[in-house]
């Protein structure tokens, strides 16, 4: 697959790592509010705003105002974009993505996939989403691996690599459930070499399960918000040593 060009800031967000604690806090406890955010992270509240800030203007992190009823300034609450929400930014990526993808095999035929049409505009997803990052997918088609060369995180993972790699691992799995069809993330090694990790996908049936499966941009329905990961995503959180204080 080609290359796309990338914009210097390109998914900021997910350059520092105190901005993917918060993303690993929502991992475990959507809805929250920025108090309960705080004592997850170990983040101040106004740290924490400008960080959600960032996140929400790259469809990482949606908000919504808690209805109490009550006289007062409404409380947000927060949670990570699924792929069952409709997100404005997220589905600009991924038309953007199928576009590209779609361009770059009229242009070189010898791009063409020999996947589904499906499979294949999962796979765009998948490079525009990673280059974004900053990483340096290498996609075999055929094998259904992804080489990453993670250098762009290498600072952070001595300090949160766990966190580091369960974030981008439930990202990795959102971007092909939003794309839709038959591909999902089987499994994740990290540092197969010393700056290298290794994605193992995987085909299922294309049909979309009872609890919701995502959908190209073009003919998404609506649909369940319910549904559960085909392998479940990392550590859990108290796997995790203790957060410093960002």
């Amino acid at each position: 697959m080609g290359n796309m060009p990338r914009p210097v800031d390109a998914y900021r967000g997910l350059a520092q790592s105190s901005r993917l604690r918060v993303l690993d806090a929502l991992m475990d406890a959507p809805g929250i509010g920025l108090s309960e955010l705080s004592e997850l992270t170990g983040l101040h509240v106004n740290t924490l705003r400008d960080h959600l800030r960032v996140l929400e203007s790259e469809g990482h992190v949606c908000s919504e105002v808690e209805r109490t009823g009550r006289r007062g300034r409404p409380r947000l609450r927060f949670a990570l974009v699924t792929a069952a929400d409709r997100n404005e930014v997220a589905e600009r990526h991924l038309r953007d993505a199928i576009r590209h993808g779609d361009l770059m095999r009229a242009i070189l035929p010898a791009t063409e996939s020999a996947l589904p049409a499906d499979a294949t505009h999962q796979l765009d997803a998948l490079h525009h989403h990673l280059s974004e990052v900053g990483l340096q997918p290498e996609i075999d088609e055929e094998a259904l691996t992804i080489e990453l060369e993670p250098c762009r995180f290498h600072a952070l993972l001595a300090e949160d690599g766990a966190i580091a790699c369960r974030v981008h691992e439930q990202l990795l799995r959102s971007v092909l459930e939003r794309a839709g069809g038959p591909i999902v993330v089987d499994r994740v090694l990290p540092f197969t070499t010393e700056h290298t990790c290794l994605v193992h996908l995987a085909l299922r049936d294309a049909a979309p399960a009872a609890s919701g499966q995502g959908l190209a941009v073009e003919r998404r329905e609506e649909r369940d918000a319910g549904r559960g990961p085909v392998v479940e995503v990392g550590r859990r959180r108290d796997d995790v040593g203790p957060r410093a204080q960002g």
